[in-house]
């Protein structure tokens, strides 16, 4: 039996291999996210669009606090905007 990829003319059966991308990862890596933390400063009410130019501003600088870190860590690894809802401290009355 004679196997050829090019039949051109000839009698036979073609035969094509299939490519499996099922695998493969079409995305780079992350392109958003949503992180629910306490912050020093925000809204409590509604969800803020925090990105590299405002995290200081809406969040306060607070680098101990590991859900700053958090928000931060993901703005360092690409991700361009981070979803951010704040949660009130205990006894913290909600603005």
């Amino acid at each position: 039996m004679n196997t050829t990829k090019i039949l051109g003319e000839s009698v036979g059966i073609q035969r094509q291999d299939i490519i499996d991308r099922t695998e493969e990862q079409t995305a780079e890596g992350l392109t958003g996210a949503v992180i629910l933390g306490r912050f020093k400063r925000g809204r409590v009410d509604a969800p803020m669009s925090i990105h590299q130019g405002n995290i200081r501003g809406q969040l306060g600088y607070d680098p101990k606090n590991p859900d700053y870190s958090a928000v931060q860590d993901c703005l360092d690894t690409g991700v361009p905007i981070v979803q951010v809802l704040r949660i009130s401290e205990r006894g913290e009355e909600e603005e």
